[in-house]
């Protein structure tokens, strides 16, 4: 009974244990004429990474400096580029909008005024920097429909052609 119960609880603590997951979505909105990104990571994750970027014990993503530091850190390491000659050319300039705090996620927002080239590359460094095992989605929706990058390890720019 004992080794029942032992072994059940050791596939209860491997089932809860999270994988690093960032999700992003990047949107054209029609109303306003640009494209909208959101970045979504586990508040957990996000507070890990700013204890080692911004190197303050205790750093707490209720206070607005550190959501402020978080934002700066992911526009830095996300980028979007449009393809020229099969290659990432200069990153296109996104626009850093804020970050919010939503239960147990931090929503980052930013913008690019107008559409998306036909081409593009896409590079997700959030996080990985800082955790190996971090892996990145990156949803591109178009008219067409929803085209998905997953970015792990050492992956750079991924492309995706838009329709």
């Amino acid at each position: 009974m004992m080794v029942l119960l032992a072994a059940l609880g050791l596939s209860l603590s491997a089932a809860a244990h999270r994988m690093p997951l960032g999700m992003t979505t990047v949107v054209y909105n029609e109303v306003s004429g640009s494209v909208e990104i959101v970045h979504k990571l586990h508040r957990h994750d996000a507070e890990q990474a700013m204890l080692e970027v911004i190197e303050e014990p205790g750093a707490d993503l209720m206070e607005v400096p550190v959501q402020a530091r978080l934002a700066l850190y992911t526009e830095a390491h996300f980028q979007i580029a449009r393809v020229v000659n099969g290659e990432p050319g200069q990153p296109l300039a996104l626009e850093l909008v804020g970050a919010e705090l939503d239960g147990d996620y931090v929503l980052i927002y930013q913008e690019y005024p107008g559409q998306l080239p036909s081409e593009i590359a896409v590079r997700d460094d959030i996080l990985r920097d800082l955790f190996p095992q971090q892996v990145n989605r990156v949803n591109v929706t178009t008219e067409a429909g929803t085209q998905s990058l997953v970015f792990k390890r050492d992956d750079g720019w991924l492309r995706l052609v838009l329709e």
